[in-house]
């Protein structure tokens, strides 16, 4: 069984639409015992990484997902799933602080700036780039420049190549796109809304 997370974070109907295609064994859930039967885990969402952490740490989420990836068990993030697997982020009403993540990827989440007229959000069609193919296994079958859908400000900064299974071009400076480490795996853009080869991708996700 799958788990997808209820955190309060952004319409995720097109997601459940997108999973129920390739398996109907899945449930939207707000309730952290219904971690501890689940597989997988999919950790799905978006807006501001300050609220997801708290929304985490309030409904009692944060203790079982990191009981899940110790138990050797598949935790996918997406797009602010994606974000919370890292370190911490500047991305919180204190200016000048931080706020710590769930810390399962090393890695800092920092916005997109120092660029001459960079546009944020990072909003639209981008191509993936220096894919793993051999490593991989959220990308099986997706080819290096293949189009996947973005929007996000921020991005993950200072992550172990290790880690980094695709890259993403953007006013010239390529960031980790997809990353897997060990049974954590995370994309920054949304797969069920990147068309065929964004379905794969969740379907390879379902099929681990």
């Amino acid at each position: 069984m799958i788990a997808v997370l209820d955190f309060g974070m952004g319409n995720i109907h097109s997601l459940l639409k997108a999973i129920s295609l390739s398996t109907n064994k899945f449930h939207f859930t707000a309730k952290p015992e219904d971690i501890k039967a689940a597989d997988k885990i999919i950790l799905p969402g978006d807006g501001h990484f300050d609220k997801a952490m708290e929304n985490l740490k309030s409904q009692g989420f944060i203790e079982p997902l990191k009981e899940h990836v110790e138990k050797g068990k598949y935790l996918l993030g997406i797009c602010i799933g994606y974000q919370v697997l890292f370190e911490d982020s500047d991305e919180t009403a204190k200016k000048g602080s931080v706020i710590q993540g769930l810390s399962l990827v090393r890695g800092k989440i920092r916005k997109f700036e120092g660029k001459p007229n960079i546009k944020v959000p990072h909003m639209g069609w981008n191509k993936l780039y220096e894919i793993k193919a051999k490593s991989s296994k959220l990308l099986k079958g997706v080819q290096n420049e293949t189009f996947m859908y973005f929007i996000h400000s921020y991005r993950p900064t200072g992550v172990d190549r290790l880690d980094t299974m695709a890259t993403c071009r953007y006013y010239g400076e390529s960031f980790p796109s997809v990353i897997e480490k060990g049974s954590v795996m995370g994309t920054q853009f949304h797969p069920e809304k990147s068309d065929r080869l964004g379905l794969q991708i969740l379907n390879n996700f379902i099929e681990l």
